[in-house]
């Protein structure tokens, strides 16, 4: 259905559909709706497809639109490298991120210095704009716990994340969390750069100061194991613990 999908959009003639729309233009019948809708939302997630206003479906490049993976610099300015190796590297400006985060595979409108003016590939836009969260490349990040007037927050570790994340009071997790203890919050919803995400607590590490915790934070911003697998423990026994000339 992939196939056909695409090549429908693809058309000269394509007008941007919506899913009884696309339906009827593949000549699919009603029962295969369900299938329709979930190629679509796999497409949507690579970057093949772009949803627009009206839940209609065109292919990216029409709108000016591009996926690509998102680098964030700690002065929280983007830089987006297409899918499409034939393109260029894409500026996005600390204000146009949107609610992307580092490593966050996204769309991006471009901004057409010329009016009326599509780019090709290999074509360099003066910027571009975060215009839809296609994947996160992880939702969960450490830091530390602060109080506010009337709320919780946790103040996360990364400088590339520049927003403070807002907290309910921490549920049973293990250990009682403190206010400036270490831990690792769950991002929930984020519905505008203009406001802070929501998240909950999931882990608490514990005091900053206190021994390992510094180092268990590095472990768990990272996603990095506590314990290596049983196969790579078996093939560094191997090699010994002596140290030869």
């Amino acid at each position: 259905m992939e196939a056909e999908l695409l090549k429908l959009l693809g058309l000269k003639d394509y007008v941007p559909s919506n899913v009884p729309e696309l339906l009827r233009g593949l000549g699919l019948p009603r029962n295969q709706q369900q299938r329709l809708q979930e190629t679509l939302e796999e497409l949507e997630r690579s970057g093949r497809i772009a949803r627009i206003k009206g839940n209609r479906y065109i292919l990216p490049q029409e709108a000016d639109l591009i996926p690509g993976r998102l680098q964030v610099t700690r002065g929280g300015r983007g830089f987006l490298t297409p899918d499409d190796p034939g393109m260029k590297e894409i500026p996005i400006p600390a204000s146009e991120t949107g609610t992307a985060m580092n490593d966050d595979h996204v769309l991006v409108r471009l901004d057409v210095r010329a009016k009326g003016k599509r780019l090709a590939s290999g074509d360099k836009p003066s910027s571009g704009t975060v215009v839809r969260v296609l994947e996160r490349r992880r939702s969960q990040m450490v830091g530390t716990l602060k109080r506010g007037p009337n709320f919780l927050y946790v103040v996360p570790d990364d400088p590339r994340m520049q927003h403070d994340i807002l907290v309910p009071q921490p549920k049973d997790v293990g250990r009682e969390a403190r206010v400036g203890d270490k831990v690792v919050v769950e991002i929930r919803h984020w519905e505008s750069r203009h406001t802070s995400p929501e998240g909950e607590i999931t882990e608490v590490l514990g005091p900053p100061t206190a021994e390992g915790v510094d180092m268990l934070a590095v472990l768990r911003q990272y996603d990095l194991p506590l314990k290596f697998p049983k196969e790579v423990l078996q093939e560094v026994k191997q090699f010994g613990t002596q140290v030869t000339e």
